[in-house]
């Protein structure tokens, strides 16, 4: 069941992974299809659980919630739980199992049918010793997944999101008109406008025309100013 495989590696870019309060509970392991496979961004603690298991996920409100939190980009990768004296492979199952089922019903799919199988974490942690171990499933076969000796914890994760994520730039082009004055350049660029007149230059070089008060000092003609 279990094997190691030198070539598969989790990272983990949340600084430390909580384990809040001293007792069982789970966090669901937040990742995006844009890092490399099993690379934990963040985590959100599940808080809507059965009342006769506090360690079973309320699936329909807790996808309800994650459908509104969860970034577009971002996906549920695998689950980690927090147990006492944990057989750590009979509970990396129930994990991979839990953040299958949530993905369904994040995606409507509740029966589970047509589902599409990703590669998924489960995270086992020791409440007693904080030991953590973590383990990966290829397909989302919770039967046959492997043990992760390579963990790597990033020390800047804002850079290795930086690097690798995706910055949008656009630009919108918008014209607006430059006033700038004709006969006092020295003075303030709106002071005295009808008295002095403007010239109004449009973005983008389009038509330049004389305002209706220097028209008239002009003698009722319409000039260009000389470039």
């Amino acid at each position: 069941m279990d094997g190691e495989n030198a070539k598969t590696s989790v990272q983990v870019l949340c600084r430390k992974l909580v384990i809040i309060k001293n007792e069982p509970g789970l966090q669901w392991l937040i990742g995006s299809p844009f890092f490399p496979p099993f690379t934990i961004a963040s985590t959100f603690r599940c808080i809507h659980t059965l009342p006769s298991n506090p360690l079973a996920p309320d699936y329909a409100k807790e996808s309800d919630d994650l459908r509104t939190l969860l970034l577009k980009g971002f996906e549920v990768i695998g689950a980690l739980i927090v147990r006492n004296n944990p057989d750590f492979d009979q509970i990396a199952t129930e994990a991979i199992d839990a953040s299958c089922k949530l993905r369904n019903f994040i995606s409507g799919n509740v029966e589970g049918r047509n589902s599409i199988n990703l590669d998924l974490v489960g995270a086992v942690a020791d409440l007693n010793t904080g030991n953590v171990r973590f383990f990966v499933s290829r397909l989302g076969n919770s039967t046959m997944f492997e043990s992760v000796s390579d963990v790597l914890y990033h020390d800047q994760p804002e850079k290795y999101i930086w690097e690798r994520g995706c910055i949008l730039r656009c630009e919108l082009p918008v014209k607006l008109p430059v006033y700038c004055p004709v006969d006092s350049p020295k003075g303030p660029p709106y002071a005295a406008v009808e008295e002095q007149g403007v010239v109004i230059v449009p973005s983008g070089g389009g038509n330049t025309e004389a305002t209706p008060a220097r028209a008239a000092q002009d003698g009722g003609k319409k000039k260009r100013p000389a470039e």
